[in-house]
């Protein structure tokens, strides 16, 4: 299928609606964009296509169109299409498989961003803590520093002292 190339394939709508086809167009080699139109459930109303992903589907990922109306049950008329064929056993597998390792994963990360909110807390704590003592070290080094100068004093008053009383004992 070339880049530009577009199809139509038909949808069969139970519910005789006009206009029940859906077009692909390949935007990209990688890249699919899915325009839907004219699928309508028993309201009258365009149907969304969605993706089914709840938990226990037997299918995830398969696309369907129902009820643009299913979110209020009083309202919702039930309308339900597949636009994808069912899966195989095989797809249904791997699927569930991905679907656990990315449990998995996400749990893994779940553990690393709470070990490493614990962890930065705890540096927070820390830092704090070696600020403190920091803080403490350079009221010691001060303290220290003043102690210094009053033993210098003294030493120097001694040495003044020794000085004078060998000088009178020579005199």
């Amino acid at each position: 299928m070339s880049s530009s190339q577009n199809s139509n394939l038909s949808v069969k709508n139970p519910y005789g609606s006009i206009g029940n086809s859906f077009k692909t167009k390949r935007e990209n080699s990688s890249e699919f964009e899915y325009r839907f139109s004219g699928i309508k459930c028993k309201c009258d109303i365009e149907s969304p296509c969605q993706e089914a992903w709840k938990e226990g589907t037997l299918d995830p990922g398969r696309r369907f169109f129902g009820c643009s109306r299913y979110k209020d049950p009083s309202k919702r008329c039930n309308f339900f299409l597949w636009v994808d064929p069912p899966y195989s056993e095989r797809a249904r597998d791997v699927i569930k498989g991905l679907k656990m390792k990315i449990m998995k994963k996400d749990e893994e990360i779940h553990k690393g961003v709470v070990e490493y909110n614990f962890v930065e807390k705890k540096m927070l704590v820390l830092h704090e803590q070696c600020k403190s003592l920091e803080k403490k070290n350079d009221e010691l080094v001060q303290l220290l520093q003043k102690k210094k100068r009053k033993v210098f004093k003294y030493k120097f008053l001694f040495m003044l002292v020794l000085v004078w009383f060998v000088m009178k004992l020579f005199n």
